[in-house]
């Protein structure tokens, strides 16, 4: 930021319409985002069947990050055997999971770009015939979605000692991550996931320490924040939150989170973004709806009123046009471009090079999201990046 403020006075700085999201951005005293712009965590299902990332995921993800993003979230890295949604999702639980990532971490230090490890707990949305042990919740409350596709699905309500062993699953996993070279994890506890459900008054129904209140349902994300800190101090946290289930006043609002906001600050997380659905309502983000804009845009609002460290969110941004925009109606600080990027992971580059005319836009059909659940799709695929093109015997229309 110094460095940017002392070109501007030198006058050796030109204004460019994308100034707003192609500056830095520091998370911390020791560590600056390049720029405003991410790739939010995404779930390809390209990795081997053992949860390994394959030579297909690292490639994928080498092309993002040397396509000019600030900062790079590898999605949805399954932090126990015991809980896994995708045969070939991506998983970090042992050493080889660990080294198999670390050709990104070197490469995000060539890109000048942050490379994090997303750690998910799937929970009742995990998949029960992936990992034959009835799944985790809050309440023993089932997600309906998975129990309509999986005939032996089943879910049960978590005893603390489930509690202390999902904790220490997540330690694990975070030194797995700073052993592969991460100096920056997410913790997922948005969209319905095992600690998104512990924040919302529709899966969490406890009456314990856990449960009973909005505050007494932060209990165990602050637990999990705790414990990672105290086991590797060195290794920075930040948050994907849920702050809408989607369901009215059954579920997660944005606010009944704002007021305990600061709490989760107050942890030492460098950074928080936003996100909206879960499982039963996942159609909110696919379907792009108008809806679904509107409710995203005014629960940031909401939760900025509160947020003090940098404030971000992911979804429907198709440009850094769009970028600008949204930096500049909902004052926040970060601004996912997860499939806007898989259709063009050239695109920001493209654009701060003015060949605009030269991008692939995202469709926002959503069909990625449905190639995750259809059997005849091998990986998620793109309507209009050459190289991951649907092939023709899929067809959504």
């Amino acid at each position: 930021m110094e460095k940017l403020n002392l070109l501007r006075r030198m006058g050796k700085y030109m204004a460019n319409e994308y100034d707003r999201v192609i500056e830095p951005l520091a998370l911390s005293n020791t560590m600056i985002l390049k720029n405003r712009l991410y790739f939010a965590p995404m779930g390809i299902d390209v990795a081997d069947k053992d949860g390994t990332a394959s030579q297909e995921f690292i490639d994928f993800y080498l092309n993002i990050i040397a396509g000019g993003v600030g900062m790079v979230v590898l999605g949805n890295a399954s932090i126990h055997p015991t809980t896994r949604l995708h045969e070939k999702g991506l998983c970090l639980h042992n050493e080889t999971q660990a080294k198999a990532l670390s050709p990104l971490f070197v490469a995000g230090k060539k890109h000048g770009c942050k490379v994090v490890v997303q750690l998910q707990h799937y929970g009742a949305q995990g998949s029960m015939s992936l990992t034959g042990k009835p799944l985790l919740s809050p309440s023993g409350i089932a997600c309906k979605r998975m129990q309509a596709k999986e005939h032996d699905y089943q879910v049960s309500a978590m005893s603390q000692e489930d509690i202390n062993s999902v904790k220490q699953q997540f330690v694990i996993a975070a030194g797995l991550a700073k052993q592969a070279g991460a100096e920056l994890v997410q913790l997922q506890a948005s969209n319905g996931y095992l600690l998104s459900s512990f924040l919302s008054p529709y899966t969490n129904q406890r009456t314990d320490k856990y449960g009973g209140s909005e505050e007494s349902r932060f209990q165990l994300l602050l637990e999990v924040i705790q414990e990672i800190k105290a086991s590797h101090p060195e290794l920075g946290i930040c948050v994907r939150l849920g702050i809408d289930d989607g369901l009215g006043e059954a579920g997660q609002r944005p606010e009944l989170l704002s007021p305990y906001i600061r709490k989760l600050e107050a942890s030492g997380i460098y950074a928080l973004t936003l996100s909206v659905s879960i499982g039963e309502t996942f159609s909110m983000l696919v379907d792009a709806t108008e809806e679904a804009k509107i409710r995203l845009a005014s629960g940031i609002s909401e939760i900025r009123k509160n947020c003090t460290i940098p404030l971000g969110f992911a979804g429907l941004i198709g440009s850094l046009e769009d970028a600008v925009r949204v930096r500049n109606e909902l004052q926040v600080d970060l601004v996912g471009m997860t499939r806007a990027l898989f259709a063009d992971n050239e695109l920001i580059n493209k654009s701060v090079s003015g060949r605009k005319s030269d991008i692939h836009f995202c469709k926002f059909d959503g069909h990625c999201f449905r190639d995750k659940s259809n059997p005849q799709a091998e990986r998620v695929y793109c309507c209009v990046n050459p190289q991951y093109l649907r092939p023709s015997n899929i067809n959504y229309e």
